[in-house]
């Protein structure tokens, strides 16, 4: 499909998906009319819902990419499902969880709020959806068992040289830290002593080598395995945020990115390694 239409059919189907969720969640009795946020806060949290579906979207007309909007399809039939099936959310006064004798306006939803925190970390959902479609296309090209893309991108040939592959890796890195300070900063991720900044700073800089690393080794050596996990990563974080807890991944996520960069830099020396052996047999069968 043309840019141009490839563009605009994405975006109608992100406002079909954004009004249909929007519908559900005023039907079940959210306060999410446009009197309860501000222009700003609406236009974020409608206008993610939209984009959340349109970049899927858009990758698969434009470059037959389908895992993105069949993780799309997925997580918005688990959020209706969780939403539209029974218990269904219940809508509580704190008074009667506290046993107090007067309410006090302050309502609790149980077993619900599906629609709004997908809403409201659509942007966190998009991120992952893209790498997905980035993994997805170097895979399709690489791989001469599957079908490569019909329209490749002439600057995300891979493996692609030294100075565009540090290019792609260093955007979409820059891509993930801000999403991921924005996600920390909503959540409240805080630390004692009055030292928010240099959590903020630390986790900055590690949410970009997080991703940068395994994105440079996915564009231009075609180690599949770390940018694959890395994925993995964003989308298990973001969907922890549906079932709240005390116990909050993201801290670990964002203060401890360390540890999952350890991980990443073991998986992609496995998969070096596997790869150099399956190479050197492949000559020792030919010779």
């Amino acid at each position: 499909m043309p840019s141009k239409r490839a563009v605009g059919f994405s975006l109608v189907l992100g406002v079909v998906h954004a009004l249909g969720l929007l519908l559900v969640a005023d039907t079940l009795g959210y306060s999410i009319g446009p009197s309860q946020y501000s222009f700003a806060g609406l236009l974020w949290r409608s206008g993610g819902l939209v984009v959340v579906a349109a970049v899927p979207v858009w990758l698969a007309v434009r470059f037959r990419l389908g895992i993105p909007v069949i993780a799309l399809i997925l997580t918005t039939a688990y959020v209706l499902g969780m939403e539209l099936t029974p218990p269904g959310p219940t809508f509580r006064d704190v008074a009667e969880l506290e046993r107090l004798a007067e309410p006090t306006g302050i309502t609790v939803v149980e077993n619900g709020l599906y629609i709004v925190r997908y809403m409201v970390n659509a942007s966190v959902w998009t991120v992952g959806f893209l790498f997905l479609g980035l993994v997805e296309y170097v895979v399709r090209n690489a791989w001469i068992l599957l079908p490569s893309v019909p329209e490749s991108i002439p600057w995300l040939s891979t493996p692609a040289p030294r100075r565009r592959g540090i290019a792609i890796a260093s955007s979409g890195g820059l891509l993930h830290a801000a999403v991921m300070v924005w996600y920390a900063a909503r959540l409240g991720a805080t630390m004692s002593g009055g030292l928010d900044w240099l959590l903020s700073l630390f986790g900055a800089v590690g949410m970009w080598v997080l991703a940068a690393i395994p994105l440079y080794l996915l564009v231009r050596h075609r180690l599949i395995a770390p940018a694959t996990l890395l994925t993995a990563f964003v989308l298990v974080d973001v969907q922890a945020a549906f079932t709240a807890s005390v116990e909050d991944p993201h801290a670990l996520y964002f203060g401890g990115w360390f540890l999952y960069l350890a991980v990443l830099l073991v998986v992609a020396g496995l998969e070096y390694g596997l790869r150099r052996l399956d190479m050197y047999r492949r000559f020792a069968s030919e010779t």
